[in-house]
């Protein structure tokens, strides 16, 4: 991504202006695109929106993003609220506010400490939550480490390690997510090594699993043992 003939643009009042390709965008006050964006950053420190596909090294929100196409970028942060209406390819995706995905995220890293909804599907390498989140399709990533904030929820959850434990809400959490018991709820959990709490499922299947407290299972299917705490609630098991 050769950008040494591009040009800055910097907003620090309001505009439009068409897409193209740029060096580095910065929007200090409202900006608008019409248009495919090309460029090594991205940043919005005020409000924007994106009519058309970003692709750049770094996409970084401080404020308030709207991007209706197609997002691709090395590393994506969002610390104010971003709203991503198309797929989603990283490397890094650290989320420290409010991300709302439309379509599918495919990448490396999933840092979060806010809240994430995704439209369809979420696939990592890792994925780090520690906030709430909402996946209307598969979560899959090879590690899965989750400290419930609030209220957490996906089709089906597939990896190798998955972990989930509860955590009560920290304050700067609190802008961010709903005022719900931190649990999270899934049709379909499975992996080799399967730790939960306050996890509700009806199919948890695995090689080694343990069952904590506040869990509540219709089935769980294992291979090498089963370790139930005492509150957890396993209505059917069976080795397999």
């Amino acid at each position: 991504m050769d950008k040494s003939n591009s040009r800055d643009l910097v907003i620090s009042g309001s505009g439009s202006f068409s897409g193209g390709s740029y060096r580095n965008v910065k929007i200090n006050g409202e900006g608008k695109f019409y248009g495919d964006l090309d460029c090594l950053e991205f940043r919005t420190n005020g409000v924007s929106e994106v009519s058309g596909q970003v692709r750049a090294k770094l996409v970084q929100v401080n404020g308030q993003s709207s991007m209706k196409g197609l997002v691709e970028s090395e590393e994506i942060k969002v610390y104010g609220g971003a709203k991503l209406e198309g797929n989603v390819s990283y490397l890094d995706f650290k989320c420290r506010g409010s991300a709302r995905i439309q379509g599918n995220m495919n990448g490396d890293r999933i840092d979060l400490e806010g809240e994430l909804t995704v439209a369809g599907d979420c696939e990592a390498e890792s994925f780090n939550g520690k906030g709430a989140f909402r996946i209307d399709g598969l979560l899959n990533a090879g590690v899965i480490d989750i400290l419930l904030y609030g209220a957490s929820s996906a089709q089906e959850i597939g990896g190798e390690v998955i972990t989930v434990r509860k955590k009560g809400f920290k304050s700067f959490l609190k802008p961010f997510l709903p005022m719900f018991d931190a649990k999270l709820e899934a049709e379909t959990i499975e992996a080799d090594e399967i730790y939960l709490e306050n996890t509700k499922a009806k199919v948890v299947r695995g090689s080694r699993i343990t069952v904590g407290s506040g869990c509540e299972i219709d089935l769980v299917e294992y291979k090498e043992s089963l370790n139930p705490f005492k509150g957890a609630k396993i209505y059917e098991h069976r080795r397999i």
